[in-house]
C-alpha cells in the first residue's frame, strides 16, 4: 500500500563483519540469520589481537559552518521537522579538527614495493561495552564513517580530519551508500542513555564538507511503526526510513515525505527490510508461522513508491539479505532447516532467473561468512560481491579460522560456478566493495594475519592468478591484523580497513592500546 503525500512541510536551508554489533534495542524482525560459532570465536579474538601485536606497529609520528538554531513543529508525515540545521536543543554540534593527535606514522619502517600507509587512531571517549563502527563512505578526497555519537571525514592523502559532526545520542545505523553527490542521512538516538532505545533522530549531511542539512524527529505509531529498530538506506535523491514495517521516503534536498508503504494486512506481509542504491528494493515476509511462508522481493520507484516488480520465493522460504540490487541477487533461507540456504538472482520483471545452492559442490560457504546478524539492514552481509552479472562468494576456510579459503565466481545467468580463485602462501581472501568504477574482475582482500602483510588483489573475469595492486605495508601489520577486516572498501586505488567495533578503552588515551581506527594503503 503507498500513500502519497503532497502536504507542504518547512524547507530547510541546503546544505562482520565479524565482529557482532550492539543494536540499540533487543528487538529485531531479523531473527532467522544463524550466527555462527566462527562468530563468536572472532569476536574473542579482534578485542583481544591488537593489544598482542600493537608493539609490531610503527611511532607515533575540520572545519564547517557554524549551524544555526531552527524551530520545529509536528509534522504531517508523523514526524517533526526542522526548518533549518540546528543544534538539536543545544546538544549537537560540528567540531574542528586539524587531525594531528589522531594520525600516527606507519611508514617508518616500510620496505620497498609495499603500499603507503596512514592510521587513524579513535579520539572518541567511549563508554564501557564500546562502540559499533558503521558504513564506511568515500567522496573525492574523503572517506567517512560513523562512530559511536560521531561522523568524520578524513582526507584520503593523509588521514587527518576534515571535518566533524556530533549528534547528541548514538548513531545507531548508516546507509551502505551515499547519494551521487555525496550526501548521506543518518539515524542516532536522542541522548546517550543505554534505556534510551529509540532511533527516531535522522539528520542530513554533505560527505563533501561536513555541513549538516536538516533534522527530522521520527514518531512512534505503534507495534509495526515504531522506532525500536529503524533502517536507513539510499536510492538516487530519495532516502527509505525502515520503521518497524513501515517504510517513509523522503527527498534528501529537503526531508520531503514522498510516499509511506505500510503493512498489508490481505496475505499477511510485512516488511522486512529496504536495500538501497541505484535501484530501492523492499524486502517482506509474508505468512510467517503457517505452511505457506514465503518471502518477497519488490522494485520500486524511489521517487513515487510505485511497485515495477514482484518476486516471491519458494513456500518456506524467506529472504534474508540482499548482496545487489542492480542486478537483484538475495540470500533466501529455509525456515524449517535453518542451515540450509542459497543465493537467488531475479530478472527485471520479478522472474527468478538463476538458484545458486550452497549445499552442493567440492566447497562449504558461510551465510554471510558467518557474521550473523544482530539486527543490521538486509544489505550488512560480507563475504560476497556481485559485478559484471558474477556473484564472487568466499570459501569457508579449511583449517579453522584463520585458515586460507578460496572465492569462486558464479554465473547468476545459470547459477553455475565460472571458476575458482586463491591467493598464494595459503592466506585468507574476501570480496571487497567498491566505490566508483573499477576494472572487469573483483577485487579481494588478502587479510593480515600470522606475521604476514595484508593484499589488496584483482582478480580478472576469466579468474586466474590475482594481480597484487598493494601489498600492504609492514609496520602496519599488526593493527591491521587486529582490525580483522571488519569494514572494508576500495575506492580510487586506496584501500581502507576498519574495525566493526572498539572497546570502552579505545579511547586515544595515551599508552592505550586497541585505538587504531582506521588503515588505509595506496600506492
Amino acid at each position: 500500500m503507498v500513500n502519497r503525500e503532497s502536504e507542504p512541510v518547512h524547507q530547510p536551508v541546503p546544505g562482520n563483519p565479524y565482529v557482532l554489533p550492539v543494536p540499540p534495542t533487543g528487538r529485531t524482525r531479523r531473527t532467522g540469520v544463524a550466527i555462527g560459532a566462527g562468530a563468536v570465536a572472532l569476536v574473542l579474538i579482534g578485542v583481544g589481537f591488537y593489544a598482542v601485536t600493537h608493539k609490531d606497529g610503527g611511532g607515533s609520528g575540520n572545519g564547517s559552518r557554524e549551524p544555526v538554531a531552527g524551530s520545529t513543529r509536528e509534522s504531517p508525515d508523523g514526524g517533526r521537522e526542522s526548518a533549518e540545521p540546528d543544534r538539536d536543543a543545544g546538544a549537537e554540534g560540528d567540531a574542528k579538527d586539524d587531525g594531528s593527535a589522531a594520525v600516527i606514522d606507519v611508514n617508518a619502517g616500510r620496505k620497498p614495493g609495499e603500499a603507503k600507509a596512514w592510521v587513524a587512531m579513535n579520539d572518541i571517549e567511549l563508554p564501557g561495552k564500546g562502540a559499533q563502527l558503521q558504513d564506511l563512505w568515500h567522496v573525492p578526497g574523503i572517506v567517512a564513517q560513523a562512530e559511536y555519537d560521531e561522523v568524520s571525514g578524513y582526507r584520503t592523502s593523509d588521514g587527518t580530519k576534515a571535518w566533524t559532526v556530533s549528534v547528541p545520542g548514538t548513531v545507531c545505523d548508516t546507509p551502505v551508500n551515499p547519494t551521487p553527490d555525496g550526501k548521506v542521512v543518518v539515524a542516532y538516538t536522542k541522548r546517550k542513555s543505554e534505556r534510551d532505545t529509540a532511533c527516531d533522530q535522522l539528520r542530513m549531511i554533505d560527505l563533501k564538507t561536513g555541513e549538516k542539512g536538516w533534522h527530522k524527529e521520527l514518531v512512534d505509531h505503534g507495534f509495526w511503526d515504531d522506532t525500536s529498530m529503524t533502517h536507513v538506506s539510499i536510492t538516487g535523491g530519495t532516502v527509505l526510513v525502515d520503521q518497524s514495517a513501515t517504510m517513509r521516503a523522503y527527498r534528501i534536498g529537503d526531508g520531503k515525505r514522498l510516499f509511506t508503504t505500510e503493512r498489508e494486512r490481505e496475505g499477511g506481509c510485512s516488511l522486512d527490510g529496504v536495500a538501497g542504491g541505484s535501484r530501492l528494493l523492499q524486502v517482506e515476509s509474508c505468512a510467517p508461522g503457517s505452511p505457506s511462508t514465503h518471502g518477497r522481493l519488490k522494485r520500486l520507484d524511489p521517487r513515487t513508491g510505485d511497485v515495477k516488480w514482484t518476486y516471491r520465493t519458494k513456500k518456506g522460504w524467506s529472504i534474508q539479505k540482499v548482496h545487489s540490487v542492480d542486478p537483484a541477487v538475495v540470500v533466501v533461507q529455509n525456515r524449517e532447516e535453518m542451515d540450509k540456504w542459497a543465493v537467488v538472482a531475479v530478472d527485471d520483471k520479478g522472474k527468478q532467473r538463476s538458484w545458486i545452492g550452497v549445499d552442493k559442490g567440492p566447497h562449504k560457504f558461510a551465510m554471510c561468512a558467518g557474521a550473523g546478524d544482530s539486527g543490521e539492514g538486509v544489505q550488512n552481509c560480507p563475504g560476497a560481491a556481485v559485478a559484471a552479472d558474477t556473484l564472487y562468494m568466499a570459501t569457508e576456510p579449511k583449517d579453522g579460522l584463520l585458515g586460507p579459503n578460496k572465492i569462486v565466481a558464479f554465473d547468476l545467468g545459470t547459477g553455475k560456478p565460472k571458476w575458482t580463485g586463491a591467493v598464494e602462501g595459503g592466506r585468507q581472501i574476501t570480496p571487497v566493495p567498491v566505490a566508483g568504477g573499477a576494472r572487469p574482475g573483483v577485487i579481494g582482500y588478502a587479510r593480515a594475519q600470522d606475521g604476514k602483510n595484508g593484499q589488496t588483489v584483482r582478480f580478472g573475469p576469466r579468474g586466474g592468478k590475482p594481480d597484487v595492486l598493494l601489498r600492504h605495508t609492514s609496520s602496519a601489520q599488526g593493527m591491521e591484523a587486529g582490525m580483522y577486516a571488519g569494514n572494508t572498501l576500495y575506492a580510487d586505488g586506496r584501500f581502507f580497513v576498519t574495525p566493526t567495533r572498539l572497546s570502552g578503552k579505545s579511547h586515544g588515551g595515551k599508552g592505550e592500546e586497541g585505538n587504531a581506527r582506521m588503515l588505509a594503503f595506496a600506492r
